[in-house]
């Protein structure tokens, strides 16, 4: 007797569940170099110069990839006012952006989640919003396509209007939409759908950054004109002791003939007496 064949179909499997994000603070200690280029801003006229330190992170469920910006130098005329302490290095919360990519829900999320902050001597000069730009910029060219997930934003204290306007600005501009979660619109999440639509836009008049070969170009400039500057220098002092050499010359002559003048009147003289 056949046994008749199983004609039952496979039960399909529960889908896995899906993992929570892995940790930032974790991501960012296994973050490996990228590469420091110079940044420079502009503060009243006045040129500030930065390190720009840009790193990432690559886990089986997660991609990360964070800037951070430490202040170097600015300029008065021509002297040069290194910053120092916390102004001159590197920080975890102040003076930099991060943007966490979750492979599993295929979504990102923004950083710090207090929002981008720099300290005192760089507040109001645009970091904030290039830092968060470049991150911005970053995670669309790899993932596009992936999901934004909602950061809160809160204004603790008094804040005035103008400081709110700010706040509203700095993601509208990048083309963030908000939830607000109570009418004077101290609290609330920004958010978009999707990557691809977001804008990831800075002031490029007031705040550049300088690659490897724009440094050598410049450097390889200020030693063609320190050249040509020591070879004009050379010139003017060769012509200056050949001016000196050619006046002691004169003067050598001019004592010679009012010498041999001189002797002349003198026996002139004793000629007639």
């Amino acid at each position: 007797m056949n046994t008749p064949a199983n004609t039952s179909k496979p039960v399909p499997q529960p889908e896995a569940e899906l993992r929570a994000p892995e940790n930032e603070n974790t991501l960012a200690t296994l973050a490996m170099p990228l590469g420091e280029t110079v940044l420079t801003l502009t503060a009243s006229g006045v040129p500030i110069y930065g390190i720009l330190h840009r790193s990432r992170a690559m886990t089986g469920q997660s991609d990360f990839f964070r800037l951070q910006f430490r202040g170097f130098a600015r300029t008065e005329g021509n002297q040069w006012l290194h910053y120092a302490n916390d102004d001159a290095r590197f920080h975890t919360s102040y003076n930099c952006a991060w943007v966490r990519v979750d492979h599993p829900s295929r979504s990102v999320t923004f950083g710090p989640k207090s929002g981008v902050n720099c300290v005192e001597a760089f507040t109001g000069l645009g970091l904030d919003t290039f830092l968060f730009a470049q991150t911005i910029s970053w995670v669309k060219g790899a993932y596009p396509d992936y999901a934004i997930s909602p950061g809160l934003i809160a204004m603790t204290g008094n804040v005035s209007e103008e400081e709110k306007l700010r706040r509203n600005a700095f993601y509208a501009s990048q083309g963030f939409q908000f939830d607000w979660q109570d009418a004077a619109q101290r609290t609330g999440l920004y958010f978009k759908d999707k990557v691809s639509r977001l804008l990831g836009v800075w002031d490029k008049e007031h705040i550049q950054e300088v690659g490897g070969e724009a440094m050598l170009q410049s450097l390889a400039l200020q030693d063609e004109t320190r050249a040509a500057l020591e070879e004009k220098v050379n010139r003017l002092e060769s012509s200056c002791s050949s001016m000196k050499s050619a006046l002691q010359r004169e003067r050598n002559t001019s004592q010679i003939l009012m010498g041999v003048l001189i002797i002349g009147v003198m026996l002139a003289l004793w000629a007639l007496i």
